[in-house]
């Protein structure tokens, strides 16, 4: 595919890279294998295997999007550089028109190795993505996409030697929540219309089903729901 570097020789990262409509599960079974043999594949092929997870991940959440009844004709997948109140940002999954300038921005953040160091600088990210780009378009519909593991390496290197994440998940959850659900262009511009943290099992790649919560707001179908929600209820369906 036009634009994604050679293969990884992971099965999984390399068929995703590859598709226009992935699924999320799809994508949390290929994270789960990158995560696996992520010690194997060397510095080169896991930059590959990032690349490729970041484009099967924007094309997902495009196709989730899209399923939920939004056409988002001019919409992209993949990062572009767009303006923001700031300095200029680059989404993963956006929305430029002449008439409305941006609509849609969505950044992804997966924390897939050393979750312990990197959950809250990705949710760092985010917040400061959504400031800077509700700053000069106070309508745009904007989200925050975490993906993590419930399982992570003791010590880089060591495929025999996992500990569990799900307690700093835990914790993060409340203050995820609380930064969500920005539901009109007169609500604090660091808050975002919609965060999705998805929770995945590093050894059979499935979602979590039990993190975070149903009803938090933070699944999967729930974050697509309320970016769906937020994007109608500006802009409608043309």
């Amino acid at each position: 595919m036009a634009g994604l570097p050679d293969p990884t020789g992971l099965a999984l990262v390399d068929q995703i890279g590859g598709s226009a409509t992935p699924t999320i599960e799809e994508y949390c079974a290929a994270s789960a294998e990158y995560i696996r043999g992520a010690s194997k594949v060397g510095k080169q092929k896991s930059k590959a295997a990032q690349i490729r997870l970041s484009s099967g991940l924007s094309n997902a959440t495009l196709a989730s999007l899209r399923a939920a009844g939004l056409s988002l004709h001019g919409a992209v997948a993949g990062e572009r550089t767009v303006g923001g109140g700031l300095r200029s940002a680059k989404a993963d999954v956006s929305e430029i028109t002449e008439t409305d300038g941006l609509k849609l921005a969505i950044e992804i953040k997966p924390a897939h190795l050393a979750v312990g160091r990197a959950i809250w600088n990705r949710f760092g990210d985010i917040r400061t993505f959504a400031v800077n780009v509700h700053l000069k378009f106070p309508f745009a519909v904007v989200g925050g996409i975490l993906t993590l593991p419930t399982t992570e390496r003791v010590r880089s290197g060591h495929d025999d030697d996992w500990k569990p994440t799900t307690h700093l998940i835990e914790r993060a959850i409340g203050r995820f929540t609380r930064a969500g659900g920005r539901q009109t262009e007169g609500d604090a511009p660091h808050l975002l219309e919609g965060i999705a943290v998805v929770v995945f099992c590093q050894e059979s790649g499935l979602i979590d089903l039990e993190l975070p919560a149903v009803g938090s707001g933070l699944r999967w179908e729930e974050f697509i729901d309320r970016m769906a929600t937020a994007y109608d209820a500006r802009f409608g369906e043309d």
